[in-house]
């Protein structure tokens, strides 16, 4: 017999699937909106309710645990997990400016959290990757 998911666990499985293999995943540009498409379809069916604030919290866990298990020194990998970050802050941040959502206490921790996880990558990713000597290294295939 299956199981039956509740909505909460839905969507942090939609996190989940495109999170598992994002490097793998081409061409990514339609894998992204899709993400982004299913993800606010099913954000948007509990909106009203209180399983959002638990399904907010239990996407921030499974990013955070994704962002925890990641292969620093694979470039590809890196851009696309803070391209599905920025994604999925940009969303929540469609549902702060609107007036669906009554308490955005837990909805502004959440958008800020990956806004700080976004931005912890991009560093991360300019550190290991970026530069005048490692953009050299690059040109010359070493």
């Amino acid at each position: 017999m299956e199981k039956v998911y509740s909505i909460e666990e839905r969507i942090v499985l939609i996190v989940e699937e495109f999170l598992d293999n994002v490097k793998e995943k081409e061409p990514f540009a339609y894998y992204l909106e899709d993400y982004r498409f299913r993800l606010r379809a099913k954000l948007v069916e509990i909106l009203a309710t209180p399983a959002f604030d638990s399904a907010l919290e239990g996407m921030l866990k499974c990013i955070e645990a994704r962002i925890n298990k990641l292969d620093l020194e694979n470039e590809k990998e890196l851009r696309r997990v803070l391209e599905a970050v920025e994604k999925t802050n940009e969303l929540l941040k469609e549902f702060l400016e609107g007036d669906k959502v009554k308490d955005k206490s837990v909805l502004s921790k959440v958008s800020g959290r990956l806004g700080t996880i976004a931005e912890e990558l991009r560093l991360e990713i300019n550190r290991r990757f970026g530069g005048f000597f490692n953009r050299i290294k690059k040109l010359f295939g070493r």
